[in-house]
């Protein structure tokens, strides 16, 4: 009995050092920030630039400037998803940031907007068909473009120069006929 309380004493000692010695200023401002990386990647920005916020105070410089520039980022795009967009213009603009972001599901959804609100808009369908190619629509991409086109027939030359069309020849076989030549006699 006796090895046995002195076994216990043994153990206690280690045990309590490890659970009553706190995290370091440092290990809460990492555990802040890579929390805030997480949140951020998550697109949850409100809640990640309250993380970064916190990260930024801590003690190690390194860690606080990248927090604050994260924090930039989310009040940056939180402020700009607080924007109106109410106009056939406004969609537009939207949807192209939202198509060089690769966010081509939701570029779709402004220009779809955009064009109930101005039907004839030809640089609206141009890019609309790019979208449209980007997201594997190839039908959608060349009914857009040739609308565009008939809107507008310099939109075909623009077509046959842009190299994201360009890039869309080989999955829409219909682009590379509806941009030949031949199609633009009488423009």
């Amino acid at each position: 009995m006796g090895t046995k309380s002195n076994g216990a004493s043994q153990t206690e000692p280690a045990h309590r050092t490890v659970s009553i010695e706190p995290p370091s200023a440092y290990e809460v401002q990492l555990k802040t920030y890579e929390q805030g990386v997480q949140l951020f990647s998550q697109r949850k920005l409100l809640e990640a630039c309250a993380c970064f916020n916190e990260a930024a105070k801590g003690p190690a410089p390194h860690i606080a400037d990248k927090a604050r520039s994260y924090e930039r980022v989310c009040e940056q795009r939180t402020a700009a998803a607080e924007t109106p967009i109410s106009t056939a213009e406004d969609h537009f603009n939207y949807g192209v940031e939202r198509l060089n972001a690769r966010d081509v599901e939701r570029a779709r959804q402004h220009f779809d907007h955009a064009l109930t609100l101005q039907p004839d808009a030809d640089h609206v369908l141009y890019t609309m068909a790019l979208c449209c190619g980007l997201a594997g629509d190839g039908a959608g991409a060349y009914e857009n473009l040739k609308r565009a086109i008939e809107l507008e027939p310099r939109n075909r030359i623009l077509a046959r120069q842009d190299p994201e069309f360009l890039a869309l020849f080989s999955q829409v076989p219909a682009l590379r006929t509806l941009l030949a030549p031949e199609h633009s006699e009488g423009f």
